[in-house]
């Protein structure tokens, strides 16, 4: 049985957009926005300050965990000496 030629024109022209997609992508929302940042000098600066920012947010938090864990440790040595005096009388 013979094929027709529209059909066969179909799976070819459909063989070509799909290896046309593969073969030559267009860049993503991501990929732009990686590009315009690179592309801009002010996005590039807000992207720095930013990240600035965000390493003086992770110090700031580093320094208040050792200052909770300085806490704690007073309040357990506190309810130590608490124990060993007997409570209230």
């Amino acid at each position: 049985m013979k094929k027709p030629k529209k059909t066969i024109m179909l799976w070819g022209a459909a063989a070509v957009a799909v290896v046309g997609a593969l073969c030559f992508p267009s860049p993503s929302s991501g990929q732009a926005a990686a590009v315009a940042a690179a592309e801009d000098p002010a996005i590039a600066q807000l992207v720095n300050e930013i990240a600035e920012q965000h390493n003086k947010i992770v110090a700031n938090q580093q320094a208040i965990e050792v200052k909770v864990n300085g806490v704690t440790e007073t309040l357990r040595i506190a309810r130590i000496f608490v124990s060993r005096g007997g409570g209230k009388k």
